[in-house]
């Protein structure tokens, strides 16, 4: 049975072409989560064409730019200050241990950058959850 969203339909091919990225419990359970998916795709595809990004109703690549673009210009994500870095390190130092024989933890300077990218990506991911829901 097709999903309209709006005037766009998608229709079972979409569905469940996109259940191979979707894990679950089962059938049904990917189903439902491939569908959702693609709501979620085509919503925001929609508010890209409304606010006139362009690619949003190009290619499939097109597309992935046009919804980048609705994101960086919908979500704000600040960056994490050194101190917040520092704070993040202290509180899971377990997690930079040097993967040779000595299993010792890294100095901070030497994890700093990847804390940084890590928390932008969590930020971001929160930022872009919070946006859809």
């Amino acid at each position: 049975m097709p999903i309209f969203v709006n005037e766009t339909e998608i229709d079972d091919n979409a569905v469940f072409s996109e259940m191979q990225y979707h894990r679950g419990e089962n059938m049904e359970a990917a189903r439902d989560t491939a569908a959702q998916a693609l709501v979620v795709r085509e919503l925001l595809r929609q508010e890209a064409a409304r606010q006139g990004i362009d690619g949003a109703t190009g290619s499939d690549e097109a597309l992935d730019g046009a919804l980048m673009a609705l994101v960086e210009n919908e979500v704000s994500v600040p960056a994490a200050t050194s101190e917040f870095c520092k704070t993040y390190y202290r509180k899971n130092k377990d997690r930079f241990r040097a993967s040779d024989a000595s299993s010792s933890v890294l100095p901070f300077e030497m994890v700093e950058d990847n804390i940084r990218d890590y928390l932008h990506t969590q930020s971001t991911r929160e930022g872009v959850r919070s946006y859809i829901l």
